[in-house]
């Protein structure tokens, strides 16, 4: 053996004893790579309706609510649910009909972060269509579909509060394949850290 090659044993002993040696700090609080986020905000529905177009409330409401595996890089995983108000359809008298048109989705999410506190969210999955109808000669009608085909994508701004606490703000565009209705909504959210 040469010196350079002992050397390099020797170097290689070293760093192997100093990090068998090394215990884990059982002090410190163990950080949890998941997050949960939820927000709520007023929808535009884009009417893709021909009958009783006029009748159509494109204003309504959306919350929603995910689960993010976030490990520290700029990509992150999860899954996302909410309640998605579509439109409503509000006839005048004499005969009267209300429609209430609602997306309820379950999505996998991937979510991108970019510069400090931008990201970018892009879901699909699969969507509950629930479709409630009420009019006085008939009463309630309720009826449900499946949409197997939906996606979302968001752009938004997340402010740190604390280490775990977080409040921001997104756009979210969202298309359910069922019927073909699109919505887009402002969301103002609020997340903690595990």
């Amino acid at each position: 053996m040469n010196v350079k090659q002992i050397i390099w044993v020797m170097v290689l002993i070293v760093c192997t004893v100093n990090a068998v040696g090394q215990t884990p700090d059982y002090s410190k609080p163990k950080k949890s790579n998941f997050a949960v986020y939820a927000g709520l905000g007023p929808n535009y529905y884009f009417n893709n309706l021909e009958i009783g177009k006029g009748y159509i409330n494109k204003f309504n409401y959306s919350w929603t609510g995910r689960v993010m595996w976030e490990p520290g890089h700029l990509l992150s995983l999860g899954i996302e649910t909410g309640y998605y108000r579509l439109y409503t359809f509000n006839t005048p008298q004499p005969n009267p009909v209300h429609i209430a048109n609602t997306a309820i989705p379950i999505q996998i999410v991937l979510s991108m972060k970019f510069l400090q506190n931008f990201y970018v969210n892009f879901a699909m999955g699969q969507a509950v269509l629930l479709n409630k109808i009420h009019t006085e000669n008939s009463g309630d009608i309720n009826a449900s579909s499946f949409s197997v085909a939906d996606f979302s994508g968001t752009v938004g701004y997340r402010h740190r509060l604390s280490s775990r606490f977080s409040i921001g703000t997104e756009a979210k565009y969202y298309y359910s394949s069922g019927y073909v209705d699109r919505n887009i909504a402002l969301l103002f959210v609020g997340g903690y850290r595990f």
